[in-house]
């Protein structure tokens, strides 16, 4: 049987089709087969020091977005946190993603992976989050982390205090800081110390997070703590016959000189955490991750946080941050999938508020940073991270000993404040060699 020109056309074509059919079955046709499977099984687990319930809301959101993704969340003790995860990598027992806390990158960056530019660029790390995530985050435009939340020092009152004192509002600027001293402090007929106004110039043994309040005072001044190649510390150097971070070290220690006009306290007062929760100290500086604990130790406290006093007359505003991000494990089997997950809890507004929810914490994401600024309890730390600033620690750790060291050896005698400043930078640059 002879077939017409159009019976050839539909039998080729039904022919063509089921060519076609069974090539995307059975991937003759390349790449046609993967494009109908379902995406990989992974299977990825985390380490944190938040508690599953903060984490638990995202992770099942996560889950039903990616389907094929399993999440496994394990809660590490904070104290013991940068170990642990340092022993599980050296062990080859390590998750795939890690919280990474903002003083990290110099010391920790052959640990992790940074994110691939196509999944996630520089442009978009600088449109969505602050500069100080820049700095801490990135080095060049390679991203190795992303911030959870970002929280500053900022200045605890005791407003029972400032009440008696007829005083109305916290200071803005370190002269007003300086002023409210003598409304405040309460001395014994013998003219001693009985309650300080404000817990300020001692070490890390007296004062909680001495350390970081001085580094602070130090950026404020315009010191530039190292030098551009990152081989030495440079926070003693003088430019036009001014060194800041001399003039820091020196503001920073007047407070526990018997002899100033402003002295308020002594490293045998206690530490300033428990004086402030007991009542006895008018004003301290901590972060925001603290009110929780005052609360609890102290119910009935009637305590308010103010801005960060800024230096009196400056243009900008110079803050200090603390917090922690995500990163992913050098280890990882899975990265892109590590980092995809990362990506929907930091740079997701909908995944990102539902953790400052649950944690109470304040915004990373500008966007967020703007709809929080107005918030009664966490507006002081969003706007304050639009200005916070950061410098790299080889390790933060040894270099806050090393900064309270410098601040004993002027309290109690022992150096002036060029030759301390001077030996605290060698030994920070000594660390820093160590490293390399």
């Amino acid at each position: 049987m002879q077939l017409t020109r159009s019976q050839i056309i539909i039998i080729g074509s039904v022919l063509f089709i089921a060519f076609l059919f069974i090539g995307v079955l059975t991937g003759i046709i390349p790449g046609t087969r993967r494009n109908l499977e379902r995406p990989p099984e992974i299977n990825l687990t985390v380490w944190g020091t938040d508690s599953r319930g903060i984490m638990s809301d995202n992770i099942l959101a996560y889950e039903a977005f990616r389907t094929n993704v399993k999440i496994s969340y394990e809660e590490i003790s904070a104290s013991t946190y940068e170990r642990d995860v340092i022993n599980a990598l050296a062990a080859g027992r390590a998750p795939d993603i890690i919280m990474f806390h903002n003083t990290w990158l110099p010391k920790h960056f052959d640990k992790i992976i940074p994110v691939d530019s196509s999944q996630f660029d520089f442009k978009s790390l600088q449109d969505l989050f602050p500069t100080v995530v820049e700095q801490d985050f990135a080095s060049g435009e390679t991203i190795y982390a992303l911030p959870l939340y970002i929280d500053t020092l900022v200045l605890f009152y005791n407003q029972d205090s400032f009440n008696r004192a007829g005083i109305a509002v916290p200071p803005r600027d370190w002269l007003d800081f300086q002023n409210l001293i003598p409304k405040l402090i309460q001395k014994d007929q013998f003219g001693n110390l009985v309650r300080p106004a404000a817990a300020i110039g001692g070490s890390n043994d007296s004062i909680d997070n001495a350390s970081d309040i001085l580094m602070l005072l130090m950026l404020q001044a315009g010191a530039r703590m190292t030098n551009d190649d990152f081989t030495q510390a440079s926070f003693s150097r003088t430019v036009n016959n001014i060194s800041p971070g001399v003039d820091a070290l020196a503001f920073y220690t007047k407070f526990t000189d018997p002899r100033d006009e402003f002295y308020t306290w002594d490293e045998n007062f206690g530490y300033s955490l428990d004086s402030f929760i007991k009542g006895d100290t008018s004003m301290i500086f901590g972060y925001g991750e603290q009110r929780k604990d005052i609360q609890n130790r102290n119910p009935f406290l009637n305590f308010r946080a103010g801005e960060m006093p800024q230096p009196t007359g400056s243009e900008r505003s110079v803050n200090y941050p603390n917090y922690w991000g995500l990163a992913v494990a050098n280890s990882s089997q899975n990265p892109e999938w590590a980092w995809d997950f990362i990506l929907y809890l930091t740079a997701n507004e909908s995944a990102a508020e539902t953790y400052l929810q649950l944690a109470n914490r304040p915004p990373a994401l500008r966007s967020l940073i703007q709809r929080y600024t107005n918030h009664p309890e966490l507006g002081i730390y969003a706007k304050q991270a639009l200005s916070a600033r950061s410098w790299p620690q080889i390790d933060s750790a040894r270099i806050a000993s090393i900064f309270s060291d410098m601040i004993k050896a002027v309290i109690n005698n022992q150096l002036d404040f060029v030759t301390a400043i001077n030996q605290g930078e060698r030994q920070v640059t000594e660390l820093m060699g160590v490293a390399r």
